[in-house]
């Protein structure tokens, strides 16, 4: 810098106006470096004195600004820097003085905001090629931070050479560790070592992890030192005997931590392959599988640790040890696990099994009940949870196949046969036998079940009573709605409505097929078939939407009949039109249905459920929102039954067994002339409910299909079993917030139950209370938990708690949370925040107090 632009600084500096209550202006010229010393005989300022320090005169001086003159101009030179402030005779007056510096360093020092310090010139000086380019100098700038210590300077020079906008020194440790394990085209490293300083990089490596780098070491064994050292953080120790290199116990929470933020973040596909790649060349999953799956429960840093623990139970369920208690805590435990997305499939299907496994350990002994009613209860109050696992079971199976895992595929494939062979060889054998056992009497001498609820008089018992009276009844029937279904989708939107919704159960109609169903859920004197067993009410056909509109008419004539899917695609303002003066609005929906009877798709049947829940959900919210609907039933046409594995010869039975005129079969049915007979079926009376052309029906006893062409034959319906013939009833009624029964919905609460508010070390747990059950108008709800400070930063691991527990008893609503504090130093002093938080509620906050010692004992020296 001339002296021309240096005197024109310093004359502009002196000239502009005194603050408040200052008489004059003393300026310091710090030039540690002594660039400008000769220029000092130049300068000329205008009512200036000018001082020039020599190390020899700091008394002099003194005595001359606070004693001698106390009205005059000064502009001090000073040369020296002082390691210890204590040996600056002249700190006091530069604490109200005003500073200048001529030289970039020191322009550049004031532009960013670096305090102008020895220390701080000094790691400046050491980036004088990052300061080379305009564009790195803004991008440091718009990190917008001070500094006061050199190593923040640090790291943020590094976060820009990494492409970051600034962070910590952990956001810098992975973008490097992100850019690839081959050092010499590692992009960071490659632009630290250009324009940075890669020993300060190894030396926050060092401070912050622990891990000492030496020049040709790889970047694999630095992945593999934060990996196993942040594992160490929750494991066992025992478990990585011999890996101890590759460990620093000093820097446990600091390395678990780098794994926690990186896993957590959207773009964590690195952290993954590191993990795979680190996993291999140190055969960590041999050695986990000599573990017991207690200890593995207590990590998640490496995938491999899944792997061991779901093939060691898949294996175990193939050979048909099924641990359901270890299950269900693992399963438990593992759904909040870091590398869940990528396994939860595989632990649903671990935690249905062992849901399975309980039902037959509580009804080991089989079904011995003679009351049709008795089993008709017990089916539909308890035994229809075993379809809803077996269907969950299945569901999760076939997502995993959608993107398996190699080491799980088989084991898993192996474990769904002893599924198979518990749903189908125990549970539908025993209790579609017991039942059909029961009610073979009933069915042979009245074609239905006495004593339980008939799907033919749903008309008369649930719409007719509310239509005309001032009020509106909608009808909502979706095609093979299995009961076990509608039982979810009934607590679905009890939980997250505001109304209220009772499930009920009616038998459904003999054959348990869409016609039949279809036409005993419209009003009408008579049911009847003709000669082609075209079903008919009232003589009226009922096989389209427009003619079963025209029965309701028959009965009611404020009513109207119309398909889902046209009402999904209707404007509100339709909607309201198409509903304007009705009494009566049956929607028809299919979505079950028309997968399952499809040979090609009849696998996804169990997909097509979630999408009929969801599908129902949702023509329900347009029910009440743009109908004004209040009284609302979801009902069926019929049940299903499906099994997965492909049927064997012995689960079929021949047409042959039939002998006479048979005037239709499906694999679940026939329906005969009168004087029919068949070998291996049971028979069922028709003229009971059906009139018409005289009919005799024939259904298998057990869950065999009747061999015919065409079609699929896993999902089938038609017959008797409890799974074909239950037929659900969901009555929903929509409450305003007025209504004395209203109940608002809410999210099942969690508090902290544990009473100490003191932690003393990194790693430590904390018991949480989820105060009241979910079920009714409690819904669950997940939970994130986490410390921050007083100022709101976060100091710890976030873990996450999914309160969705249904127990009435309060012990069984206890979840037990680990937290990792981040390295640092703590004050005791100071109030810390435990935050409980959701997506919706306003957090609760308990503060508490962390006395850790803290000994960060390595400099930084850069």
């Amino acid at each position: 810098m001339s002296t021309e632009s240096i005197q024109f600084t310093l004359r502009e500096r002196f000239a502009a106006p005194l603050p408040e209550f200052y008489q004059r202006r003393i300026i310091f010229w710090q030039d540690e470096d002594r660039e400008f010393e000769s220029m000092l005989d130049e300068l000329y300022i205008p009512d200036v004195t000018i001082l020039k320090l020599t190390g020899t005169n700091n008394f002099a001086a003194k005595k001359l600004l606070l004693h001698d003159d106390l009205s005059g101009n000064y502009l001090i030179y000073n040369p020296f820097s002082y390691a210890d402030p204590k040996d600056n005779w002249l700190l006091d007056i530069e604490k109200f003085s005003e500073e200048y510096r001529a030289d970039l360093i020191s322009t550049r020092m004031n532009e960013l905001n670096i305090e102008a310090s020895p220390a701080m010139r000094k790691t400046v000086k050491l980036y004088a090629k990052f300061f080379d380019s305009k564009e790195r100098i803004e991008r440091l700038k718009r990190i917008g931070r001070e500094y006061h210590t050199p190593l923040q300077l640090h790291i943020d020079i590094m976060a820009v050479l990494a492409g970051l906008n600034g962070g910590s020194a952990q956001d810098v440790f992975i973008a490097a560790l992100s850019a690839g394990q081959d050092e010499e085209n590692n992009a960071v490293l490659s632009n630290i070592k250009k324009f940075g300083n890669i020993d300060a990089f190894w030396q926050l490596v060092r401070k912050y992890t622990g891990y000492i780098h030496e020049d040709g070491k790889t970047l694999n064994l630095f992945s593999a030192h934060v990996l196993l050292t942040a594992l160490a953080q929750t494991m066992n120790p025992s478990v990585l005997k011999g890996l101890e290199r590759f460990i620093s116990d000093s820097n446990k929470a600091y390395c678990y931590s780098i794994v926690h933020e990186w896993r957590n973040r959207e773009d964590n596909g690195a952290l993954w392959e590191l993990c795979r790649s680190v996993e291999q060349e140190l055969h960590l999953a041999s050695r986990f599988e000599k573990q017991d799956i207690e200890t593995l429960l207590t990590a998640d840093i490496f995938p491999s640790i899944h792997e061991v623990i779901l093939s060691r139970f898949f294996s175990e369920i193939a050979d048909h040890v099924v641990k359901t208690e270890l299950m269900l805590k693992t399963a438990e435990n593992r759904r909040t696990s870091g590398w869940i997305e990528r396994f939860e499939n595989y632990y649903d299907c671990l935690y249905y099994v062992a849901k399975m496994q309980n039902f037959y350990q509580e009804n080991a002994a089989g079904f011995h009940i003679v009351e049709p009613k008795a089993i008709w209860k017990l089916y539909t109050e308890k035994a229809y949870e075993m379809d809803s696992f077996y269907r969950h079971f299945h569901y999760a199976f076939g997502c995993t196949l959608k993107n398996s895992n190699v080491l799980l595929e088989d084991k898993l494939k192996h474990a769904a046969d002893y599924v198979e062979g518990l749903y189908q060889n125990w549970f539908l054998k025993e209790l579609t036998g017991c039942w059909t056992k029961a009610i073979s009497d009933n069915l042979a001498a009245l074609g239905y079940v006495s004593e339980i609820g008939k799907q033919r008089d749903f008309y008369s018992h649930y719409v007719k009573p509310l239509a005309g009276k001032n009020s509106r009844a909608f009808v909502i029937i979706s095609d093979a709605l299995r009961y076990e279904v509608a039982a979810e989708l009934c607590d679905t939107i009890t939980r997250t409505t505001k109304g209220t919704a009772k499930l009920d159960a009616v038998q459904a109609v003999f054959p348990s097929i869409t016609k039949f169903g279809m036409a005993a859920l419209l009003p009408g004197r008579k049911l009847s078939v003709n000669d082609g067993m075209d079903v008919l009410v009232d003589e009226m056909p009922t096989r389209s939407t427009d003619e079963r509109g025209k029965i309701l008419c028959a009965a009611n004539m404020n009513s109207v009949a119309v398909q889902y899917t046209d009402v999904l695609n209707m404007k509100r303002a339709e909607r309201r039109e198409l509903v304007s003066g009705k009494e009566v609005v049956y929607i028809y929906h299919n979505t079950i249905d028309a997968i399952g009877d499809k040979a090609p798709t009849e696998k996804k049947v169990f997909d097509a459920c979630e999408d009929a829940m969801q599908e129902l959900s949702n023509i329900l919210r347009i029910v009440i929102n743009d109908m004004q609907g209040t009284d609302v039933f979801i009902t069926a046409d019929h049940g299903f039954l499906y099994t997965y594995s492909p049927l064997t010869e012995g689960d079929k039975l021949g047409k042959d067994a039939i002998s006479g005129k048979v005037y239709e079969i499906g694999r679940r049915y026939s329906l005969t002339e009168p004087s029919a007979a068949a070998e291996y079926l049971m028979p069922v009376r028709f003229d009971g409910e059906i009139g018409g052309t005289p009919v005799k029906g024939y259904t298998p006893f057990d869950s065999t299909r009747i061999r015919v062409s065409g079609g699929g034959e896993n999902y089938v319906h038609g017959g008797i079993s409890l799974q074909e013939h239950v037929v659900p009833v969901i009555s929903f009624k929509n409450l305003r917030s007025t209504s004395k029964k209203y109940v608002e919905v809410s999210n099942a609460e969690l508090k902290l139950l544990s009473e100490s508010r003191k932690v003393s070390n990194l790693l430590f747990s904390l018991d949480f209370y989820q105060r009241q059950p979910v079920g009714e108008k409690i819904q669950p709800c997940t939970y994130y938990i986490y410390m921050t400070d007083d100022e709101g930063v976060v100091i710890s691991d976030r873990q996450t708690v999914i309160a969705d527990r249904t127990s009435t008893n309060a012990s069984d609503r206890v979840f037990r949370v680990r937290l990792n504090l981040k390295a640092g130093a703590y004050d005791k002093n100071k109030i810390y925040r435990l935050v409980i938080a959701n997506d919706t509620d306003v957090p609760e906050e308990a503060e508490f107090h962390i006395d850790i010692a803290f000994a960060d004992d390595f400099g930084f020296d850069l």
